[in-house]
């Protein structure tokens, strides 16, 4: 791949990474609620999440994804869901005490990760960008090596995105603690769960 197709596609998925969606707001959220430290497991679970979809697209898979109406919907609302109902949770939530044990700790690692690799795989968007996207700046006599290029050009910028979301939400926390204010950190973080449900939820093909 030459360097001016590259830049081109890179330029291209800037805009798209920064874009706010639902990784990025839960990763914005993850880290008004529990600080930008204990975020980097969803962040990590969200790269992971990234990584599968483009294995899957790389083996010809996400044809059925792209092409089934029935698929992509389902995926759609099964995001939706998960990101209202844990928006219903946050909300209803009573505030969350700062000391906690080691063992809530890493249980706690364990739940962020699995939460961000379950909002990362239920974002059809990023599944659409590697099956519509991608094959515009493919040479198919370089499948393989272009591929990566651009599968590890998403992987950095997708991150930086949502690294960047989360240390926003990071500073809000630490603001809101300093201030006394960590009574509303919940209902904050409703509200940008319920955002990204409704940015997927009014997301087309």
């Amino acid at each position: 791949m030459n360097f001016a197709t590259w830049l081109t596609y890179a330029l291209l998925m800037t805009a798209i990474a920064y874009t706010p969606g639902p990784m990025t707001l839960f990763s914005m959220s993850s880290s008004l609620r529990n600080g930008f430290a204990r975020t980097v497991p969803a962040l990590a679970g969200g790269s992971t999440a990234y990584m599968v979809q483009m294995a899957v697209v790389y083996f010809g898979l996400g044809v059925v994804v792209q092409n089934s109406l029935v698929v992509f919907n389902a995926i759609k609302w099964a995001g939706v869901v998960y990101l209202i109902v844990l928006g219903v949770k946050n909300w209803r939530a009573a505030v969350r005490t700062l000391q906690e044990d080691d063992s809530a700790r890493a249980a706690s690692r364990r739940r962020q990760f699995s939460l961000g690799f379950l909002t990362g795989m239920s974002n059809p968007k990023s599944v659409l960008v590697f099956t519509v996207l991608f094959p515009q700046f493919i040479d198919p006599a370089r499948y393989t090596s272009d591929f990566l290029t651009l599968a590890v050009t998403f992987a950095v910028l997708q991150l930086s995105s949502a690294v960047s979301y989360a240390l926003f939400g990071a500073r809000v926390f630490t603001w809101l603690h300093r201030r006394g204010l960590a009574h509303v950190q919940n209902r904050i973080t409703a509200v940008v769960l319920f955002l990204a449900g409704g940015m997927l939820a009014v997301s087309e093909r």
